[in-house]
Parts: structure tokens; C-alpha cells; sequence
């Protein structure tokens, strides 16, 4: 059975009423004029950043929460496991979660698993989504091809199978170690989050966040 993600962002901004900062919704409801707080129920008028561009990445998913992967056969482990869902969210992501995973915020139900968040620190404090050391098992001619496409400096991830996975087929591969990128849908996750960041003036990489779920 597959396994998708249902992810957000959030900013700690002020709101207008209060003048206080509290967590809202940047990225599916956020309203070119900033009144993103509303509780908007349809989407004209609004403007949608998808920062996984819809993709069913169980990688992606293993690093965000543990999903869909094994601690015994991963040598790069998840950044954090699931938290749950946070205290204090948008309403906007409440009810969301309340009509399409019949959630209770306090408690998660069946038809939503491994809720959880993590801040743009948290996320380039991992080391994750830029170049870092690695090391697997790996075909020599995709190796060579991300070898040169690498000191280019563009952006590849080389398949690899790793180290710690003993029950794999390790026929026509090889043993290498590289300079390159663990996974680029996250990559791409957290420059999505600093151009939010920019634009919607957010002070500092904790005062933004992603906000998400699995359902099967």
C-alpha cells in the first residue's frame, strides 16, 4: 500500500488583531495580501507553495519522521522521530486535519501516523540537504556520471545502497565513498523554506517550520 504526506508550513508572525506572534499558515493558505490568519475555506485569491512539488519520496520520508524505513539498514537516520502534532497550529491546518484524517488534535487516530514537525533549523542542522560525505553501494557508471556532474557543481544524488543494508543484493554494484547530496527533495524542501522565510520576512530559522502526516 502506498504512502503519501500531507505537509504545511508555518511562519511565528505577528497577527494583526493582537500584535503577538503566533503560528500561521505560509505556504497552502497564505493570501498574497497577508491575511493568511482568516479562515478561509476556498482557495481563489490564494497563492500555494508545494514544497515537495507532490512527491511520493519514501527516502524524503524516512529522514523527516522514520517513515517507511529501517534504523538497522540506514546509516543516515531520521532527523527526528514523529512529535505529534504541535500544541499550538494554525486553524487552518486543524481543520484540515479534523475533515480528511477524522483527527483528534490531542490524540492521533488511525487514519494519520507519524505527525510531526521540524523548523528550518532543525532541518539544515541535520547536514541533510547539502553536499556531505556518504558512502554505499553504487553502479560505476552512475558513479562516474554524478562524479562529473558534481564538479560542475550541479545538483545530483547518486542512487546507492547502503552499507548497513545486509539483505540486498550487493551483485554489480560497488563500495565508494563521495562528496554529494543524501536526497534532494529535501534539498529542494529547504530552499523552499528560506525563500518563504525571505518573503515573508520571518526573523530566524526556528520561527519556521513544516508541519506534516502520513496516511496510507
Amino acid at each position: 500500500m502506498g504512502c503519501d504526506i500531507q505537509l504545511f508550513t508555518e511562519g511565528l508572525l505577528k497577527t494583526y488583531v493582537t500584535g503577538e506572534k503566533q503560528w500561521i499558515n505560509i505556504d497552502r493558505w497564505y493570501r498574497k495580501d497577508g491575511w493568511a490568519e482568516y479562515m478561509i475555506t476556498e482557495n481563489e485569491g490564494f497563492h500555494y507553495t508545494d514544497l515537495i512539488d507532490g512527491h511520493r519520496d519514501y527516502g524524503l520520508f524516512y529522514l523527516l519522521a522514520g517513515v517507511r524505513g529501517n534504523d538497522n539498514e540506514n546509516s543516515y537516520l531520521p532527523i527526528a522521530k514523529a512529535k505529534g502534532v504541535p500544541e499550538q497550529m494554525d486553524l487552518l491546518i486543524k481543520n484540515h486535519y479534523k475533515k480528511y484524517f477524522n483527527i483528534n488534535i490531542e490524540q492521533e487516530s488511525i487514519d494519520c501516523h507519524h505527525a510531526s514537525y521540524l523548523t528550518l533549523k532543525e532541518l539544515k542542522d541535520s547536514g541533510y540537504g547539502g553536499i556531505m560525505r556518504l558512502k554505499g553501494w553504487v553502479k560505476q557508471d552512475e558513479y562516474n556520471k554524478a562524479m562529473c556532474l558534481l564538479e560542475k557543481e550541479e545538483k545530483y544524488q547518486l542512487w546507492f545502497r547502503d552499507i548497513k543494508d545486509q539483505n540486498s543484493s550487493k551483485h554489480g554494484l560497488v563500495l565508494k565513498d563521495w562528496n554529494g547530496y543524501l536526497n534532494l527533495n529535501l534539498t529542494a524542501m529547504i530552499e523552499g523554506m528560506e525563500k518563504l522565510e525571505t518573503e515573508r520576512k520571518i526573523e530566524n530559522d526556528e520561527e519556521i517550520r513544516v508541519v506534516f502526516g502520513f496516511d496510507n
